[in-house]
Parts: C-alpha cells; structure tokens; sequence
C-alpha cells in the first residue's frame, strides 16, 4: 500500500469515527441521498439536535412506489437491526421557509439499546400511511 492510499484510509477513518463525525453533524438524507440538513447525537449523553428543510405541511409525499399526503411529521431515534427499539423525539412543525429545529434530551445514557439512526417520518392524516422523509445514519465506534 502506498502513501497516498495509507494517508487516503487514515483520513476516511478519521472522518467517520464518532469523534470526527460529531463535529460537522450526521447527514439527514431523503429518499434520494441528498443531505437536507444534519444531527448531531450523544447516545451516552442522550441528546439529539436535528436541523433540516421539509416540505410545508400538508406536503405530497413520494415514496417512490405511491404518493401520500403528509400531515404530520415526527422524529425519532431507532435500531435498524430491531423495529421494536425507537424513542420518540418530537413531533416537528416546518416554518414557512420549511426548516425545522428540534432538540431532545433524554437525560440518560441510551448508548446500550442498539439505536443507530434518527429519522424524521411523515404521517398522513389518518395515521395509516408513513414514510420516512429523512434518516441519519450514526456512526458506529
């Protein structure tokens, strides 16, 4: 393996250990894989910040196989390897320029239970229909 390679591996570790990562905040992609907007989450400290762009509510939503219309959307923290593991953060209100701000504090460590994601999901008005607009991924250690 040459410099270049060894510097090239050294600096993708870096920037994707927690440590590193933390700075500049997880990605929130949508269904395409475009980042619109960021979290930054201590699992040890149990809290998540998440700063993004939504459609204004009520929003068409795309799913990519159906359309629904979104009349709600709520933030969680959950475990991709087990379904019945999430938290719920908050529920999140775009404002007129569609960005959204939440922070949620847990008071507790949650580092134990599995969760590597937070997402932001729509809801249609009856509940039934739901899709998640945005996921970030957590960093494993």
């Amino acid at each position: 393996m040459g410099r270049r390679s060894i510097a090239l591996a050294a600096f993708l570790w870096l920037a994707t250990t927690p440590a590193h990562a933390a700075g500049s905040g997880i990605p929130m992609l949508d269904k395409d894989g475009a980042p619109q907007g960021s979290a930054k989450v201590s699992l040890e400290k149990g809290s998540v910040k998440v700063t993004a762009t939504l459609a204004l509510l009520p929003a068409t939503i795309d799913t990519g196989t159906e359309q629904f219309e979104a009349h709600i959307y709520k933030a969680y923290l959950v475990s991709s390897t087990d379904p019945a593991v999430e938290i719920p953060l908050a529920t999140v209100y775009p404002t007129a320029l569609g960005k959204v701000a939440m922070k949620a504090t847990l008071k507790g460590d949650v580092s134990a239970m599995g969760l590597d994601r937070v997402v932001i999901v729509a809801f249609s008005k009856d509940g039934i229909s739901s899709f998640d607009v945005l996921t970030g991924t957590l960093v494993a250690p």
